[in-house]
Order: structure tokens, then sequence, then C-alpha cells
């Protein structure tokens, strides 16, 4: 079986680090699993991590700039030492068995491997829409086999391969970037078993801010490689998608089994779309600007 290394990136102030750490204390603690707290946040937030979770190692980082998530992640993943590096977001809390799933279930030849992304059976209609708009393509069930659409909140990478593209760790959505290249050198695979449960409660008005900084990271991510005619077509048609985007999820969440979810959420559902195409118009016409460096 290959030794694990679980990187997390803090980036976002509150309770959801230490629940993310909570979930992962027992089953990192007897397996041995080294865990990467990549921290960007300091002060009492980071005083709480060495404290309250000797565990996990703290690894403070001061650049020259706010560094994005994505450069936490490339930071963790050039310190650990694991022959596959388990990446699992702050906001989420990993399945018991999370671990593991993941050390029995990575194959030689693997690039990649993930799991679907659970609720948390939020008790709010603002945490389901925010659950539907980040992860209609990720709910569970999956099947188990060959799957390209691994998201980047419940994945394991090879950490070889991945350091072998560590030119782009830094940059932009690692769905875009980095899988691409990284499916090319090896199989990305479904694993159903390997779950982990995407925490609430969130402030609306920020996850709207947060929605529409992601939306212009991955638009400026698609205009990078789009065509100068793709372009203006998205920019022209862009009025459509956020109806377009709540027919998606709408279909996606009667497939998982979610439909009354989706109609509970639906009122919430419709400035989060808004926010998204405002997003992704933005980056498509105008680049990142200082989106990456404002994620949580």
């Amino acid at each position: 079986m290959p030794t694990l290394s679980v990187v997390i990136a803090s980036a976002a102030r509150g309770e959801y680090l230490f629940r993310c750490l909570d979930s992962l204390r027992e089953q990192a603690t007897s397996k041995k699993v080294e865990v990467l707290v990549v921290d960007r946040c300091g002060g009492e937030h980071a005083e709480r991590i060495a404290r309250d979770h000797a565990f996990a190692t703290l690894i403070p980082v001061e650049l020259d700039h706010r560094p994005s998530v994505p450069e936490l992640r490339a930071i963790g993943a050039q310190r650990a030492t694991g022959e596959v590096v388990c990446i699992v977001e702050e906001h989420c809390a990993a399945a018991p068995d999370w671990l593991d799933v993941v050390e029995r279930s990575f194959r030689a030849g693997d690039a990649a491997i993930g799991g679907p992304v659970a609720d948390s059976a939020y008790a709010h209609p603002r945490d389901w829409a925010i659950y539907f708009s980040e992860f209609h393509n990720y709910l569970p069930p999956w099947e188990a086999g060959e799957r390209f659409g691994l998201n980047g909140v419940n994945i394991a990478y090879s950490r070889e391969l991945l350091l072998a593209e560590k030119d782009v760790l830094g940059s932009g959505y690692w769905e875009v970037a980095l899988h691409p290249r990284l499916a090319a050198r090896g199989a990305f695979r479904s694993v159903p078993e390997m779950v982990v449960h995407h925490a609430g409660p969130f402030d609306y008005g920020e996850y709207l801010e947060q929605r529409y900084l992601l939306s212009r990271v991955w638009g400026a991510g698609q205009r990078e490689s789009a065509s100068a005619v793709k372009r203006l077509m998205y920019l022209l048609l862009a009025p459509l998608f956020p109806l377009l985007l709540l027919l998606r999820i709408a279909s996606r969440t009667s497939k998982s089994g979610f439909l009354p979810r989706y109609l509970y959420a639906l009122p919430h559902l419709v400035p989060v779309s808004c926010a998204y195409v405002i997003g992704e118009w933005c980056g498509y016409a105008f680049g990142m600007g200082d989106a990456l460096e404002r994620v949580e």
C-alpha cells in the first residue's frame, strides 16, 4: 500500500478548518499519516492549529503577496513525503474511513483518484443552494471506473506525477491547468467510497462574492485557450446562461434524488447562478485580475 500525505490549504478563517481536522484526527494518527496545513491566515488562527491539532504539521506562509489556494496546495505537495498526496478542502469533513479507502484504492498507474462530495443535511436552503452550485457535477452516487471529472476538494494524486507538473501547481483551477496534463501521464479513476461531506453554515453574501471570484478565475482560464470567436460568442450569449445553469443543476439533482431539495433551495440559487455567470463573463472579457488571491 502507498504511503499517504494529506495537504489542506488554510485560507479562510472560522470553524471550517478545525472541523476538517477533527474529521481526520483519529484516522490520521492511527495510520501515522502526515497532515500538512499550509496556512496564510496567521495570528490566533495559526496558534489554534498548533495548540489544538498537534497531530498536524503547520506550515505558515508569508510571501510578498497573498498566496492563492493553489499556491498553498503546491507548497504542501512539495513538502509532503508520502507517495500519494491527498487533498481535502477545509470546507469539507472526511468520512471516517477516507484514508483507508485511499490507501487500498490507489493503484500503480493512477495519476489521481477521487470521490463524490456529499451534503451535511443542511438546515437552511441557503446552504443547499451553495452545495448544489458548487458540486452539482459531483453529487453521489458515483460509479467506479475511469472518470476524468474529479473535483479538487476530494482527490488523491501520485506525488511523483504531481511534482512533475510543478510549473502549473500554483496557477488557477487545478482541474483546468493540472488535470489534463496528469491525465496524459496516468489514469483518473472514480472511487465511490471515497467520500467527503461539504460543511456549512455559510454567510450568503460572502459566498456570492466568492462564487463571483471563483467563476472569474475559471473564465480567465478558459479565455486563455479559447479562440476569439468563442470568447465573443460567450460574451454575447451570457445573459442566457443563468437559466441554462439552473436547468443543468435541476437535471443533475433530479438524477441524484435531490430534486425536492433543489426546489427548496431555488430562490437562493437564482442569485448564485447570476454571480456565477457574471464572474465567468468578467474572466472571459478582462482576465483574472486579483480574483485568485481573494479566493478563500
